[in-house]
Protein backbone atom coordinates (compact mmCIF):
# COMPACT_ATOMS: atom_id res chain seq x y z
CA UNK A 1 0.00 0.00 0.00
CA UNK A 2 1.85 3.39 -1.12
CA UNK A 3 1.90 6.48 1.28
CA UNK A 4 -0.62 8.11 -0.52
CA UNK A 5 -3.08 5.56 0.11
CA UNK A 6 -2.08 5.14 3.58
CA UNK A 7 -3.12 9.01 3.84
CA UNK A 8 -6.34 8.69 2.42
CA UNK A 9 -7.46 5.93 4.25
CA UNK A 10 -6.11 7.38 7.94
CA UNK A 11 -8.15 10.74 6.95
CA UNK A 12 -11.41 9.08 6.58
CA UNK A 13 -10.71 7.21 9.39
CA UNK A 14 -10.29 9.96 11.55
CA UNK A 15 -13.06 11.77 10.15
CA UNK A 16 -15.96 9.28 10.59
CA UNK A 17 -14.67 8.92 14.37
CA UNK A 18 -15.10 12.74 14.13
CA UNK A 19 -18.37 12.56 13.05
CA UNK A 20 -19.39 9.53 15.15
CA UNK A 21 -17.64 11.61 18.22
CA UNK A 22 -20.47 14.55 17.14
CA UNK A 23 -23.00 12.61 16.72
CA UNK A 24 -22.73 11.40 20.20
CA UNK A 25 -22.26 14.79 21.75
CA UNK A 26 -25.59 16.02 20.05
CA UNK A 27 -27.56 12.54 21.46
CA UNK A 28 -26.42 13.72 24.77
CA UNK A 29 -26.73 17.64 24.37
CA UNK A 30 -30.20 17.00 23.62
CA UNK A 31 -30.94 14.43 26.17
CA UNK A 32 -29.40 16.69 28.68
CA UNK A 33 -31.29 19.78 26.65
CA UNK A 34 -34.85 18.24 25.04
CA UNK A 35 -36.39 20.35 22.64
CA UNK A 36 -39.65 21.83 23.54
CA UNK A 37 -42.55 20.84 22.07
CA UNK A 38 -44.14 24.41 20.84
CA UNK A 39 -43.26 27.79 21.10
CA UNK A 40 -45.26 30.89 19.87
CA UNK A 41 -44.30 33.70 18.48
CA UNK A 42 -46.65 36.91 18.58
CA UNK A 43 -46.24 40.77 17.71
CA UNK A 44 -47.50 43.31 20.15
CA UNK A 45 -48.48 46.90 19.16
CA UNK A 46 -50.64 48.14 22.55
CA UNK A 47 -52.90 45.52 22.37
CA UNK A 48 -55.24 45.76 24.86
CA UNK A 49 -55.75 42.05 25.67
CA UNK A 50 -52.20 40.54 26.39
CA UNK A 51 -52.96 38.68 29.57
CA UNK A 52 -55.80 36.90 27.99
CA UNK A 53 -53.86 35.59 25.07
CA UNK A 54 -50.67 34.56 27.04
CA UNK A 55 -53.17 32.62 29.45
CA UNK A 56 -55.39 31.16 26.65
CA UNK A 57 -52.60 29.55 24.68
CA UNK A 58 -50.34 28.23 28.11
CA UNK A 59 -53.90 26.52 28.38
CA UNK A 60 -53.08 25.13 24.74
CA UNK A 61 -49.91 23.65 25.73
CA UNK A 62 -47.42 26.05 24.38
CA UNK A 63 -44.57 25.93 26.21
CA UNK A 64 -43.08 29.59 25.47
CA UNK A 65 -44.47 33.06 24.20
CA UNK A 66 -41.85 35.40 23.14
CA UNK A 67 -44.30 38.37 22.06
CA UNK A 68 -42.01 41.47 20.35
CA UNK A 69 -43.16 44.52 21.77
CA UNK A 70 -43.41 47.35 19.00
CA UNK A 71 -42.89 50.24 21.04
CA UNK A 72 -45.86 50.17 23.17
CA UNK A 73 -46.51 51.24 26.47
CA UNK A 74 -45.13 48.90 28.78
CA UNK A 75 -47.53 48.71 31.00
CA UNK A 76 -50.00 46.25 29.28
CA UNK A 77 -47.12 43.87 30.18
CA UNK A 78 -47.95 44.23 33.82
CA UNK A 79 -49.74 40.82 34.16
CA UNK A 80 -47.43 38.43 32.10
CA UNK A 81 -43.67 40.27 32.72
CA UNK A 82 -42.88 37.33 35.52
CA UNK A 83 -44.58 34.33 34.01
CA UNK A 84 -41.52 32.26 32.99
CA UNK A 85 -43.59 31.32 29.76
CA UNK A 86 -43.48 34.34 28.04
CA UNK A 87 -40.40 36.10 26.52
CA UNK A 88 -40.75 39.87 25.67
CA UNK A 89 -38.49 41.66 23.25
CA UNK A 90 -38.61 45.63 23.62
CA UNK A 91 -38.07 47.21 19.93
CA UNK A 92 -39.58 49.43 17.30
CA UNK A 93 -39.95 49.69 14.01
CA UNK A 94 -39.72 46.00 14.22
CA UNK A 95 -41.00 45.06 10.44
CA UNK A 96 -38.54 47.79 9.00
CA UNK A 97 -35.98 45.64 11.17
CA UNK A 98 -37.30 42.48 10.44
CA UNK A 99 -37.14 41.43 13.65
CA UNK A 100 -39.39 38.13 14.26
CA UNK A 101 -37.36 36.89 11.51
CA UNK A 102 -33.95 37.47 13.01
CA UNK A 103 -36.03 35.83 16.30
CA UNK A 104 -37.50 32.77 14.62
CA UNK A 105 -33.38 32.19 13.41
CA UNK A 106 -32.74 32.43 17.13
CA UNK A 107 -35.35 30.15 18.32
CA UNK A 108 -35.96 27.79 15.52
CA UNK A 109 -33.85 24.56 16.80
CA UNK A 110 -35.70 24.62 20.19
CA UNK A 111 -38.85 23.84 19.03
CA UNK A 112 -40.65 20.89 17.47
CA UNK A 113 -43.19 22.90 15.89
CA UNK A 114 -43.59 26.61 15.53
CA UNK A 115 -46.98 29.12 15.86
CA UNK A 116 -46.36 33.08 14.53
CA UNK A 117 -49.97 34.90 15.38
CA UNK A 118 -50.78 38.28 15.78
CA UNK A 119 -52.24 38.86 19.53
CA UNK A 120 -56.00 39.10 18.14
CA UNK A 121 -55.60 35.48 16.16
CA UNK A 122 -56.62 32.52 18.55
CA UNK A 123 -56.28 28.96 17.39
CA UNK A 124 -58.78 26.53 18.34
CA UNK A 125 -59.35 22.83 18.30
CA UNK A 126 -63.03 21.84 17.08
CA UNK A 127 -64.05 18.79 15.59
CA UNK A 128 -61.91 17.47 18.58
CA UNK A 129 -63.03 20.01 20.95
CA UNK A 130 -61.94 18.35 24.25
CA UNK A 131 -58.52 18.38 22.90
CA UNK A 132 -55.54 21.17 23.32
CA UNK A 133 -53.80 22.73 20.81
CA UNK A 134 -50.84 20.35 21.54
CA UNK A 135 -52.46 17.23 21.66
CA UNK A 136 -53.92 17.45 18.22
CA UNK A 137 -50.42 17.83 17.00
CA UNK A 138 -49.43 15.05 18.74
CA UNK A 139 -52.27 13.27 16.85
CA UNK A 140 -53.87 14.41 13.57
CA UNK A 141 -50.85 16.19 12.72
CA UNK A 142 -48.02 14.07 14.18
CA UNK A 143 -46.83 13.22 10.46
CA UNK A 144 -47.40 16.84 8.60
CA UNK A 145 -44.30 19.96 8.56
CA UNK A 146 -46.60 22.43 8.01
CA UNK A 147 -50.35 23.26 8.68
CA UNK A 148 -52.72 25.54 7.21
CA UNK A 149 -55.14 27.14 9.19
CA UNK A 150 -58.08 29.27 7.75
CA UNK A 151 -59.22 32.42 9.70
CA UNK A 152 -63.17 32.57 11.18
CA UNK A 153 -63.77 36.38 11.26
CA UNK A 154 -65.48 37.60 14.31
CA UNK A 155 -67.16 40.36 14.82
CA UNK A 156 -67.86 42.59 17.81
CA UNK A 157 -71.72 43.81 16.81
CA UNK A 158 -70.31 47.91 17.59
CA UNK A 159 -70.45 47.90 20.99
CA UNK A 160 -68.65 51.14 21.87
CA UNK A 161 -65.98 50.05 24.69
CA UNK A 162 -63.47 47.53 25.08
CA UNK A 163 -64.67 44.71 26.79
CA UNK A 164 -63.46 43.32 30.23
CA UNK A 165 -62.75 39.65 28.26
CA UNK A 166 -62.37 39.40 24.66
CA UNK A 167 -63.22 36.30 24.53
CA UNK A 168 -66.34 35.90 26.89
CA UNK A 169 -67.74 38.97 24.64
CA UNK A 170 -67.11 38.70 21.43
CA UNK A 171 -69.12 35.99 20.45
CA UNK A 172 -70.28 37.19 16.95
CA UNK A 173 -68.81 36.39 13.76
CA UNK A 174 -69.30 36.41 10.07
CA UNK A 175 -71.22 33.62 8.27
CA UNK A 176 -69.09 32.44 6.28
CA UNK A 177 -71.80 30.83 3.95
CA UNK A 178 -72.34 34.38 2.19
CA UNK A 179 -70.36 36.78 0.37
CA UNK A 180 -69.88 40.24 2.01
CA UNK A 181 -69.22 42.48 -0.89
CA UNK A 182 -67.44 45.64 0.67
CA UNK A 183 -67.74 49.25 -1.26
CA UNK A 184 -64.56 49.93 -0.20
CA UNK A 185 -61.62 48.44 -2.93
CA UNK A 186 -59.23 48.44 0.13
CA UNK A 187 -58.17 44.88 0.05
CA UNK A 188 -58.17 44.46 3.49
CA UNK A 189 -61.41 44.86 3.30
CA UNK A 190 -62.48 42.41 0.88
CA UNK A 191 -65.21 39.57 0.71
CA UNK A 192 -63.03 36.41 1.66
CA UNK A 193 -66.19 33.83 0.02
CA UNK A 194 -63.69 32.38 -2.21
CA UNK A 195 -60.75 32.42 -0.47
CA UNK A 196 -59.54 33.47 3.44
CA UNK A 197 -55.77 34.19 4.63
CA UNK A 198 -54.63 31.32 6.84
CA UNK A 199 -52.46 31.26 9.74
CA UNK A 200 -49.27 28.11 10.25
CA UNK A 201 -48.67 25.68 12.64
CA UNK A 202 -44.95 24.39 11.31
CA UNK A 203 -42.13 22.50 12.29
CA UNK A 204 -38.92 24.83 12.08
CA UNK A 205 -36.66 21.97 11.09
CA UNK A 206 -38.05 21.95 7.74
CA UNK A 207 -38.43 25.49 7.06
CA UNK A 208 -35.35 28.33 7.04
CA UNK A 209 -37.02 31.92 7.46
CA UNK A 210 -40.63 33.11 7.92
CA UNK A 211 -43.95 35.42 6.85
CA UNK A 212 -47.06 36.59 8.42
CA UNK A 213 -49.02 33.55 7.32
CA UNK A 214 -46.67 30.49 6.27
CA UNK A 215 -42.72 29.57 6.88
CA UNK A 216 -40.67 30.35 4.11
CA UNK A 217 -37.99 28.17 2.25
CA UNK A 218 -38.46 24.64 3.13
CA UNK A 219 -35.25 22.38 3.32
CA UNK A 220 -37.16 19.75 0.84
CA UNK A 221 -40.34 18.25 -0.47
CA UNK A 222 -42.72 18.58 3.11
CA UNK A 223 -45.88 17.55 3.67
CA UNK A 224 -48.23 20.46 3.87
CA UNK A 225 -51.78 19.98 4.74
CA UNK A 226 -55.03 22.24 5.60
CA UNK A 227 -56.25 22.19 9.29
CA UNK A 228 -60.22 21.07 8.00
CA UNK A 229 -60.12 17.67 6.57
CA UNK A 230 -55.90 17.21 7.03
CA UNK A 231 -55.36 17.13 3.35
CA UNK A 232 -52.25 18.35 1.34
CA UNK A 233 -52.01 21.43 0.14
CA UNK A 234 -49.88 24.02 -1.84
CA UNK A 235 -47.78 26.55 0.17
CA UNK A 236 -49.27 29.68 -0.07
CA UNK A 237 -51.57 32.08 2.24
CA UNK A 238 -55.64 31.23 1.06
CA UNK A 239 -57.96 28.51 2.08
CA UNK A 240 -60.49 28.15 -0.74
CA UNK A 241 -64.09 28.47 0.10
CA UNK A 242 -64.69 27.46 3.37
CA UNK A 243 -68.07 27.08 4.79
CA UNK A 244 -69.98 26.98 7.94
CA UNK A 245 -69.72 22.82 7.59
CA UNK A 246 -65.62 23.51 7.47
CA UNK A 247 -65.88 25.33 10.43
CA UNK A 248 -68.32 22.89 12.21
CA UNK A 249 -66.24 19.90 10.99
CA UNK A 250 -62.43 21.73 11.18
CA UNK A 251 -59.99 19.95 13.33
CA UNK A 252 -58.17 23.86 14.20
CA UNK A 253 -59.47 26.95 13.27
CA UNK A 254 -58.19 30.44 13.42
CA UNK A 255 -60.57 32.70 14.92
CA UNK A 256 -59.78 36.18 13.90
CA UNK A 257 -60.58 39.12 16.51
CA UNK A 258 -59.65 42.34 14.09
CA UNK A 259 -62.55 44.45 14.92
CA UNK A 260 -62.86 44.31 18.91
CA UNK A 261 -65.09 47.64 19.34
CA UNK A 262 -65.45 50.97 18.18
CA UNK A 263 -63.33 52.18 20.90
CA UNK A 264 -60.55 49.61 19.52
CA UNK A 265 -61.22 51.06 16.06
CA UNK A 266 -60.28 54.97 16.99
CA UNK A 267 -57.53 53.31 18.78
CA UNK A 268 -55.86 51.41 15.62
CA UNK A 269 -56.60 54.44 13.59
CA UNK A 270 -54.98 56.81 15.89
CA UNK A 271 -52.15 54.57 16.81
CA UNK A 272 -51.58 52.13 14.38
CA UNK A 273 -49.34 52.81 11.03
CA UNK A 274 -51.67 49.98 9.10
CA UNK A 275 -54.73 51.57 10.00
CA UNK A 276 -54.14 55.36 9.90
CA UNK A 277 -55.25 56.16 6.34
CA UNK A 278 -58.63 54.59 7.11
CA UNK A 279 -62.14 55.95 8.86
CA UNK A 280 -64.18 54.45 11.40
CA UNK A 281 -67.00 53.64 9.14
CA UNK A 282 -64.22 52.23 6.69
CA UNK A 283 -63.63 49.29 9.71
CA UNK A 284 -67.29 48.80 10.77
CA UNK A 285 -67.93 48.33 7.53
CA UNK A 286 -66.46 44.49 8.16
CA UNK A 287 -68.29 44.25 10.94
CA UNK A 288 -71.13 41.45 10.20
CA UNK A 289 -72.95 40.33 13.59
CA UNK A 290 -74.13 37.18 11.94
CA UNK A 291 -73.65 33.97 13.62
CA UNK A 292 -73.19 33.53 17.38
CA UNK A 293 -70.26 31.53 18.21
CA UNK A 294 -69.44 30.85 21.75
CA UNK A 295 -66.08 28.63 20.83
CA UNK A 296 -63.57 30.39 22.26
CA UNK A 297 -65.91 31.47 24.90
CA UNK A 298 -66.33 28.25 25.97
CA UNK A 299 -63.00 27.02 25.45
CA UNK A 300 -61.92 29.88 27.83
CA UNK A 301 -63.74 28.49 30.82
CA UNK A 302 -61.83 25.17 30.47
Amino acid sequence: MNILLKKILLKKILLKNKYRKINILKKNLNRLFPKKFIGLIVRCKDEPYVSEFVNYYIKQGIDKIYIINDNSNKEIYKDVINNEKVFIIYDNNIIKKNTVKKLYMKIKNNFEWIIYVDMDEYITTKKNINKTIKEELETTFKNCMCIKIPWVMMSCNSIENNPESLLKTNIYRWNHNNTHNNPSKERKFRCRYEKIEVKCIFKPKFFNNIYDHHPLNPTHNVKIVESIKNTKQKLNLFYNNLREKDIEEGYLLCYHYRILSIENCLDKIKNNVWYKKYKLEDLLSTDYPEIIDETLKNKSNL
